[in-house]
């Protein structure tokens, strides 16, 4: 097997790497390498872990020589004890008779690394077992792809795994993508582009009418000539903040069309992005990007479309007529320029990893309100209060860190940047002043005093440019996470507008799956279901049931084999189509916050009143619905609130009949209801499942008896399949949860009499 690189989690001192190239024999290669923060005899140090295809070794300072080299032949068992505030490798040794010997601790190191030595002693455990080198190493390869979020170019940490590294892309890349949003509002930026220039133009008069004041009107007390200037300026004024005003109020209907047209496109994508994006990103995140990052957008991109071009002309102008007044004086006024242009790259350089963390920092504070207000009824009834208050106040309070952290840069920045600048006045009153006093230079009073207030608005651009860094870096910052989800891939439509008739068989070939290339959540799954045909799924938690009908519904397609309905890939078929051909009934019916109504009529928009009413009747849901205030008019709280578990699950199967679709499938229907409920929801499952190819996830097995077939799942693979009575001979897995279950219910039963007794 040959590889590319060797994998390590950060960089590798080069006297330990040359330690373990050294010991690497002909024939053997260097795989991945761990380096490690702990020692043996828990101090802390640099140690490393280096694993090859034969061998592995151990540098540690307080080992003799540093080094360890172990054999994976010679080890038995290889697993990682995590005890308080760190961890150890521990290996068995195999004794000359191939059994249990020897017992040694060989690395100690924190919970930084835990995750990939427990990688790692997998890896050495499995090839020493004699397993196949090359998927074994897929493995870690995966592990350090999934734990190792850094661009590979520059090293900086990505927002999630796989993401573009916006540090390395092309600026202008990322300026033609949200360059569209600004296009529709040209007209409007345009006239409110001329109307800025036509203000600045306005802007430059009044200090040249101060000089002539100062210089003409007031030595000689000449009064008309003071009214006509004053009367002058006011008007100059009118015009300049009435324009500006009109200016104001285009700017910002523009912007808000800008980030209103962003944000739908975020939301509209956020809509068609797979699973496995939000297996890995938080809705808080998400929720984060949606409103406040495409408003810094919309801020810079305005900035940058207006302002960048209105303090360029204000500064050259200003620069011009300064030089026309005193070119002298204008060069002095230059002097702090070079060195706020230096403050400024440096000060962006400094800040813009500030930027991230205050990012990453605010998505926490984020993710803890998405997942705590919801769930206040939960939080309520185990008496959470505190608890919650102390994790948010812990999340707000690393945000505060960072940001005060932050603050420290970019507050002082500011200060230097204007004690600079008032030097600078300072410098052109002192030589200016000088001059008048003298009267060399040709420097009158009216002048100084105009080039003075020409000069303050001279570092107004000056400062303009120089904080422009820092919007840019803030920008930056939130494009990422914005572009992050428009340059998503989107979930995989093979073949749309592909809408084949579908009467219900379907068909299992050779299904293989992994979340993450780490561990086969399933393996090797041959099914074949017939129309119409009654499957029951059952086994214990985590052993694949779910993730079955995650596959058949397309909520991941990263599986290896073949799905087919009606003998058609369902990769082959409209993806929208095909979902909607399928009733889907969860274990926790998901309502929203909307009208009983227009929540059963959610998969048919355009239903009839009547059909609703008997999409109700047949869920047994048409008589509490009846009895609530407005009936179905009555407007649900968040997540269903106003309704019970099991109204809300009878509120979804009537939306599923609604749907009236070719394929069933049930999750957990009944499994957080009472048996009076249950009865109720029972029934409405029978009168729905008719002439239908239903799967049926449960754990009650009771809600399985009309099941034409049983399906048991464990560990990922199929290991009973066949009728409810072919099963109970068996004796198997299906036999053990029965009489698990029918022991349960008896001494339910037995309590309950007890305690009515």
């Amino acid at each position: 097997m040959e590889i590319e690189t060797v994998l390590t989690n950060k960089e590798v001192p080069e006297n330990i790497r040359a330690k373990f190239e050294e010991n690497v024999e002909e024939g053997d290669q260097l795989l991945f390498i761990i380096v490690g923060d702990l020692t043996l005899k828990s101090k802390y140090g640099v140690t490393s872990l280096a694993v090859t295809e034969k061998k592995f070794m151990v540098y540690d300072p307080t080992l003799e020589g540093e080094l360890e080299i172990y054999n994976h032949s010679d080890v038995l068992e290889a697993k990682v004890k995590r005890m308080y505030g760190n961890a150890r490798l521990n290996i068995i040794f195999k004794d000359g008779e191939g059994k249990a010997g020897e017992k040694k601790d060989v690395f100690r190191f924190t919970y930084s690394v835990a995750t990939l030595c427990d990688m790692a002693a997998l890896f050495i455990e499995n090839i020493s077992a004699g397993k196949k080198l090359e998927e074994e190493y897929d493995v870690v390869h995966a592990t350090y792809e999934k734990m190792m979020n850094v661009c590979p170019k520059c090293g900086r940490t990505l927002v999630r795994q796989g993401a573009e590294c916006i540090n390395c892309q092309s600026k202008s890349k990322i300026a033609g993508k949200l360059i569209k949003y600004i296009k529709p509002e040209t007209k409007v930026l345009v006239i409110c582009l001329f109307l800025s220039i036509v203000t600045t133009a306005m802007a430059l008069v009044p200090p040249y009418i101060t000089g002539t004041l100062v210089d003409t009107v007031l030595p000689n007390k000449d009064r008309d000539s003071l009214m006509w200037i004053v009367a002058a300026l006011f008007g100059t004024y009118i015009l300049q903040f009435g324009i500006g005003a009109i200016r104001s109020y285009m700017l910002r209907i523009s912007g808000d069309r800008i980030v209103a047209s962003l944000r739908n496109d975020v939301y509209r994508k956020s809509q068609s992005l797979p699973m496995k994006f939000y297996d890995k990103t938080s809705t808080g995140s998400v929720i984060n990007r949606i409103s406040g990052d495409t408003a810094t957008l919309q801020s810079f991109m305005l900035r940058i479309s207006q302002e960048v071009v209105v303090q360029f002309f204000m500064l050259i102008g200003i620069v011009v007529i300064m030089f026309i007044l005193n070119w002298r004086l204008t060069l002095l006024s230059l002097i702090p320029v070079p060195i706020v242009v230096v403050g400024a790259k440096i000060f962006g350089r400094k800040i813009l990893p500030f930027y991230r963390k205050i990012w990453r920092r605010w998505a926490g504070v984020s993710s803890v309100l998405t997942d705590t207000i919801p769930c206040v009824k939960v939080i309520k009834s185990f008496a959470g209060e505190n608890r919650t208050v102390e994790k948010f106040e812990r999340y707000n309070d690393e945000w505060l860190k960072v940001d005060i952290s932050a603050a420290k840069i970019a507050t002082a920045f500011p200060q230097v940047v204007s004690f600079f600048v008032t030097c600078g006045s300072l410098l052109i009153w002192s030589v200016g002043g000088s001059w008048v006093l003298s009267g060399t230079g040709g420097l009158t009073t009216g002048l100084l005093v105009s080039f003075i207030s020409y000069a303050s608005m001279f570092y107004g651009p000056v400062n303009f440019f120089a904080y422009l860094n820092d919007s840019y870096q803030q920008a930056l910052s939130a494009a990422e996470k914005v572009l992050d989800i428009l340059d998503a891939e989107d979930e995989p439509d093979f073949n749309k507008g592909n809408c084949p008739p579908i009467k219900g068989k379907i068909e299992f070939r050779n299904v293989n799956f992994s979340f993450d290339r780490t561990k086969k959540v399933l393996s090797d799954v041959n099914l074949v279901f017939q129309p119409g045909e009654i499957v029951g799924i059952v086994g214990t938690t985590g052993s694949g049931k779910s993730t079955l009908i995650n596959l058949f519904m397309r909520f991941y397609d990263n599986y290896e084999g073949e799905i087919l309905v009606d003998d058609v890939n369902i990769r082959d078929i409209d993806l929208q189509y095909f979902r909607s051909q399928i009733g889907f009934v969860q274990q926790d019916p998901m309502m929203f916050s909307d009208t009983i109504y227009n929540n059963i009529a959610y998969g048919k928009p355009d239903a009839h009143v009547e059909e609703v009413i008997h999409a109700a009747e047949i869920a047994n849901a048409h008589e509490f619905i009846a009895r609530q205030p407005d009936a179905y008019d009555s407007m649900l709280g968040e997540r269903g609130i106003g309704l019970s578990g099991g109204e809300r699950q009878r509120v979804s199967i009537a939306r599923a009949v609604l749907k009236n679709p070719s394929l069933l499938i049930f999750d957990e229907a009944t499994a957080a209801v009472d048996s009076e409920t249950e009865h109720l929801i029972q029934e409405a499952i029978e009168r729905l499942i008719s002439g239908r190819t239903t799967l049926m996830i449960a754990h009650r097995l009771s809600t399985l008896r009309k099941a034409d077939r049983i399906i048991v799942v464990d560990k990922g693979e199929i290991i009973e399949n066949g009728s409810p009575e072919e099963l109970m001979a068996m004796k198997g897995k299906y036999y053990k949860l029965v009489q698990i279950q029918t022991m349960a219910d008896q001494v339910k039963k037995s309590k309950e009499e007890e305690n009515f007794e």
